[in-house]
């Protein structure tokens, strides 16, 4: 039994191992020209401001949320 259980767990773990990693694309715009375009998906406030190199956030309700595409990689 216990040793189904290993298996099981190493199967698991090779699995995550030799899947293709996660990455972050970014948007080709700055977020400064993003925080004047979009709008919160939230509340739909436009009073945007960027929080950070891929962020922005709310000035009505604090909501923050990033800006990009996460994709698997090829």
């Amino acid at each position: 039994m216990f040793a189904a259980v290993a298996v099981v767990i190493i199967l698991y773990i090779a699995m995550k191992a030799f899947k293709p990693p996660t990455l972050f694309f970014a948007t080709e715009e700055s977020v400064n020209e993003l925080a004047t375009k979009l709008s919160c998906p939230k509340c739909r406030s436009r009073r945007l401001r960027p929080t950070g190199r891929y962020t922005i956030g709310c000035d009505n309700c604090g909501f923050t949320f990033s800006v990009g595409v996460v994709t698997k990689k090829q």
